[in-house]
Order: C-alpha cells, then structure tokens, then sequence
C-alpha cells in the first residue's frame, strides 16, 4: 500500500472511531464503566451514613480491576455496610448494569431509583419518595436457580411487591448478568440480559413515575425477610462491572 493509500485509511478508521464514539455518547446519556483509578465524586455520592441498622463506610465501596465493589462485612453483629447514588437526577429511559450479586446468604444487594432530596441524609426529606428496585436477597440463591425482588413505593401510596419473587433458572451470584429497567410515562419494565421479567403498567396501579430521581446501591442486611446477618468475619462482595441510562426522546 503507497503512502497515499495508507494516510487515506487512517483517516477513514480515525472518523469512523469518532462516529461511533459521538453515536455511543448521544445514545447514553450516562456511561460509567468503573474503569478509572478511584471513583469519581464528581458524579457519585459514597454513602458514610447509616441506614437499615448498619454503618456504610467509603471504604467498603472503592473501584479495583475494573469493578466497583461494594462490601458487606459482620464486625461481631457490628453491621459494616455500602452505599452509593448518583449526584445528577434523571427520569425517563432506561437503565442497565451488569452486576453479580454476592454468595453469601443473609444479604440484599440493590439497584434501584430513589428520589432524595437532600442526599447527605439516609431518609428522604421532602420528595415523593418514588422508587423503582431491583433486589437480590441472597438467601434465596441456590444450584443453578435463585429468585429477585422488584418493588415501586411512592410516598403515601400503595407499594407493589413481588410477592412470590421472580423465579431465575440460574443463580445470579455466579456470573455476571445485566440487569435493568425501562422506566417510560406509561409503566416500567424490568428485564436481564435483554429478556423481560415483568411489566408494571401505571393504569393498574395507584403509582406512577413522574418526578426526577438519583440512582442508587447498597449493600444491607437484617434478620427479617433478608435472613440475615450473615457469618461474623466474613467479606460479603457486592460487584458491579458498569452502569447505562439511555434516555426516551
């Protein structure tokens, strides 16, 4: 190939990288992919409050080898929890993230929407309270099958639970998995690995989605309905690979 040649084909594989670079930026309107030294505040709060009987520490939420981990220890009955939630709100569109739930029974790993607003506390302050969850109650994990919880509450409103859990045919602590939903203006719709679970539609229910929210993760447990705490000593580990929200136009 001449020089010519050659120049021409760079250039052409240098626009085209920039292209799909500009289409994957406009197509995502958050992408964090934990692959940077530390985790950058600028876009998440590190929870160092308490909630549901235990303490979250920035310590156990750190990025190492391209994962955010998220860790749940028993110090003694000493609960030493995580906690994590985006600084920007957002509303319409939907979320993905590929996450492996921890293996050890007696905890709950979330991802779910929460509207806040005053984030320095672990309650909500004056907001409707609407949220969205995806939880994992590890209790519920065996050989090759498990269970997930997915839940919307809004406050003074009737809440919607699953109630039985969806039933996986796999465990979701032994692999990663992606994990989400599409929140629109007429039901939200919870999905993994692009295959549907479970659609919540807004006319059935006294709840619907209409207020800005943060997305948020933790890492908690108790004994009731979660089974727990688990053993004393042990690092429970909550790992999340990457984080997308793509807007609805």
């Amino acid at each position: 190939m001449n020089r010519n040649k050659l120049s021409a084909t760079i250039l052409v594989f240098f626009l085209v990288s920039f292209s799909m670079c500009n289409e994957i930026q406009e197509k995502y309107t958050f992408i964090e992919d934990f692959n940077g030294p530390s985790i950058d505040e600028s876009v998440w709060t590190i929870g160092n409050w308490s909630e549901h009987g235990g303490q979250c520490g920035r310590e156990r939420c750190f990025v190492e080898d391209g994962y955010l981990n998220m860790l749940l220890i028993n110090d003694n009955n000493k609960i030493l929890s995580s906690a994590i939630q985006t600084n920007q709100t957002f509303l319409y569109g939907k979320w993905e993230a590929k996450i492996k739930p921890s293996s050890v029974p007696g905890v709950l790993n979330s991802f779910y929407t929460i509207d806040w607003d005053n984030k320095s506390t672990a309650e909500p302050s004056d907001g409707t309270k609407q949220e969205i969850d995806i939880e994992f109650l590890t209790f519920a994990f065996e050989e090759k099958k498990g269970k997930v919880h997915f839940a919307v509450h809004a406050n003074g409103l009737k809440s919607f639970d699953t109630n039985p859990d969806i039933e996986l045919n796999f465990n979701p602590s032994d692999d990663f998995h992606v994990w989400g939903f599409d929140i629109t203006p007429e039901h939200i719709e919870w999905f993994v690995d692009g295959k549907s679970l479970l659609v919540f539609k807004y006319k059935d229910h006294d709840i619907k989605i209409d207020s800005p929210y943060m997305l948020k993760l933790n890492h908690w447990t108790q004994k009731n309905w979660i089974n727990g705490p688990p053993e004393s000593g042990v690092a429970c580990r909550y790992l999340i690979d990457w984080i997308r929200f793509t807007p609805h136009n």
